[in-house]
């Protein structure tokens, strides 16, 4: 199933959202994405997580970070009890909480560049004490109930930010996945702005073109065009929140022909590349929370 074909189950209004959950009977979840960014923070149970190509076995106390657009899923057999906090956190809301030294998306742009995505912090960097005191705070309509939200949010990111940049938190290790597709993948997120054709893509990693064109789509459930469209879309409506043209946000972002652009944008946000993104409206899924 193609990305633009994906079914979208609800929508994301508020700046952030935050679930407590556990399920003994999970359905199967397709492989999705979202226009949020998201943290997993697992609380016991077995389930395994799978995100762009990789797959990580994961342990109570383990964190996943999906970063807005990232293809993911979890794995978890049937009967079997997943428990865990996921908390949802729109793009635009960090970019209004953060200061112009301090990018509180950073720690999202970390995982990202390094291509690991779980982690497994240690015993004193457990987030449990913030993400309890944030989901007790937005159940309390109180004095400073918003300011509070904030600063548990702004606290929480921060001290993953810098455990990731001191190294306190362990990356886990991918199990079996198929390395080349792997590859792949972080290829065409280092050179996601870049003309990039099948051909060459499959010259590059002496792969046949038609076998790899179905092993990415078994491996992620998108077409590398597809794949490659979305990520770019979503590189361009960051920076045109930034401030930029739309005319060089266009070509910056590797897109040729800007009323082609400008149709795949609009299908995908709903405006044209020309409105300014004042507000985040995102997809969440429904029914089973992953």
């Amino acid at each position: 199933m193609s990305r633009q074909n994906a079914p979208h189950r609800g929508y994301l209004h508020e700046d952030f959202r935050l679930f407590r959950l556990t399920d003994g009977a999970m359905a199967q979840v397709d492989w999705h994405y979202h226009d949020f960014h998201k943290i997993l923070f697992f609380l016991a149970g077995h389930a395994a997580y799978a995100i762009e190509g990789q797959s990580y076995a994961l342990e109570p106390g383990d964190m996943v970070l999906v970063p807005r657009g990232c293809i993911h899923r979890p794995e978890v057999q049937p009967g079997i009890s997943y428990a865990r906090y996921i908390l949802y956190l729109s793009p635009d809301y960090l970019r209004r909480i953060s200061t112009p030294e301090w990018d509180l998306s950073l720690c999202f742009k970390l995982v990202a560049d390094s291509y690991h995505f779980a982690l497994r912090p240690q015993e004193q960097d457990l987030p449990m004490p913030l993400l309890n005191r944030l989901q007790e705070a937005g159940e309390h309509d109180a004095f400073g109930r918003e300011l509070l939200c904030r600063a548990l949010i702004t606290q929480l990111l921060v001290s993953v930010t810098r455990n990731l940049e001191d190294d306190h938190l362990r990356y886990i290790t991918s199990r079996a996945c198929d390395e080349k597709i792997v590859t792949i993948l972080k290829y065409l997120n280092l050179h996601l702005t870049q003309r990039i054709s099948l051909d060459d893509l499959a010259k590059q990693f002496y792969i046949s073109k038609y076998y790899m064109m179905r092993r990415f789509k078994a491996e992620t459930g998108h077409t590398i065009h597809n794949y490659l469209t979305e990520k770019r879309l979503f590189l361009a409506r960051e920076q045109i929140a930034a401030g930029e043209p739309a005319s060089q946000v266009c070509s910056a972002c590797g897109f040729g022909d800007y009323s082609a652009f400008s149709r795949a944008y609009k299908r995908r946000f709903g405006v044209t590349p020309s409105v300014p993104v004042v507000q985040n409206v995102d997809s969440v899924p429904g029914g089973n929370m992953d």
